[in-house]
C-alpha cells in the first residue's frame, strides 16, 4: 500500500492510503483500448496536424506498469517523495 502524507503549515495532517489493487485497476482503466482511441480521436479533431494512430502501445505500457507495481511491492518502506514547500506544506509518499 502506498501512503501519501500531507502536512500543512498549520499542523494539519492528512494521510491517504492507496492500495495496490486500486493502482492496478486505475492503470488498466487509463490504458484501455477504448479510452486511447477516444483520446487520439479528440486530439486529432482539435490538433493542427493529426497524430499517429498509436503513440504508445497501450497493451505494452499496461504490462510494464503491472511489472512496476510488482517490483514496488518488494520494497516496502521506501520513500518515493519527500518535499517541503515554501509555505511550510510537507508531502511524503512512502511504500
Amino acid at each position: 500500500m502506498i501512503k501519501v502524507s500531507i502536512t500543512t503549515d498549520k499542523k494539519r495532517s492528512f494521510t491517504i492510503p492507496v492500495p495496490y489493487t486500486l493502482l492496478r485497476a486505475g492503470s488498466s482503466l487509463l490504458l484501455s483500448q477504448k479510452l486511447w482511441k477516444f483520446v487520439i480521436d479528440v486530439t486529432n479533431k482539435y490538433a493542427e496536424k493529426p497524430l499517429p494512430v498509436m503513440i504508445l502501445d497501450p497493451h505494452t505500457t499496461k504490462q510494464q506498469l503491472h511489472d512496476l507495481l510488482k517490483i514496488i511491492k518488494q520494497h516496502k518502506g521506501l520513500e518515493l517523495v519527500d518535499v517541503t514547500l515554501q509555505d511550510g506544506t510537507k508531502v511524503h509518499v512512502r511504500l
